[in-house]
């Protein structure tokens, strides 16, 4: 009679995987992009809400963000040829950029709009890698054990911004989240210098 395991608890690994640069980099990449993305689908559509582009552009924004995905197998050649490290600080750097541009639209909302659509294709050079950092960097023998530690930055960016920018927004304005977002991509640039050079 098998005796049913426990899924493994993700504290007990959580040392381990702290100890090991390479998945560091790994979770704090992840957790950038998935922010990211938090950030879009909650705040875009507010965007267009309050710049009076009405419900219906709320709606068709967060639709039209997803047609880049289509461009992933063009990416995927494009990082096998230029790699892994140098397509991500791209990713990282023109999403961050663009997404920092939107606050300067806020008296424009077409053009916010169009920055906004523009912020979610470059996003989409980073959704190319997807997790493959983590994939290259875990030792194949403990592979589920830090699986369970490094999936947690879905929680963590599906938690923190909305908690973070709520607080901002009680004294700035809307286009304050978008300046944040912007600057936190950017800022993860430069951790992608830290990605091996074979990847």
């Amino acid at each position: 009679m098998s005796i049913a395991r426990r899924p493994p608890n993700p504290l007990h690994f959580v040392p381990r995987f702290w100890r090991q640069p390479r998945l560091r980099l790994a979770w704090i990449l992840a957790l950038g992009r998935s922010a990211w993305w938090t950030m879009f689908f909650i705040y875009a559509p507010i965007y267009c809400i309050q710049s009076g582009l009405g419900d219906e552009m709320a709606g068709i924004i967060l639709s039209v963000a997803f047609i880049p995905m289509l461009l992933i197998p063009l990416w995927s050649r494009v990082a096998r040829r230029i790699g892994m490290r140098r397509m991500l600080a791209i990713g990282y750097l023109a999403t961050g950029v663009v997404t920092m541009s939107v606050a300067l639209a806020a008296d424009s909302p077409w053009l916010g709009v169009a920055l906004l659509l523009a912020a979610a294709l470059c996003a989409s050079l980073i959704d190319t890698v997807g997790n493959a950092l983590f994939l290259r960097a875990v030792h194949p023998h403990e592979r589920s054990e830090m699986a369970s530690v490094f999936t947690t930055y879905r929680e963590v960016a599906h938690l923190g911004p909305p908690g973070v920018f709520s607080a901002m927004l009680t004294i700035f304005a809307l286009p304050s989240v978008f300046l944040v977002s912007g600057v936190s991509l950017a800022v993860l640039t430069w951790f992608t210098r830290y990605i091996p050079k074979r990847y």
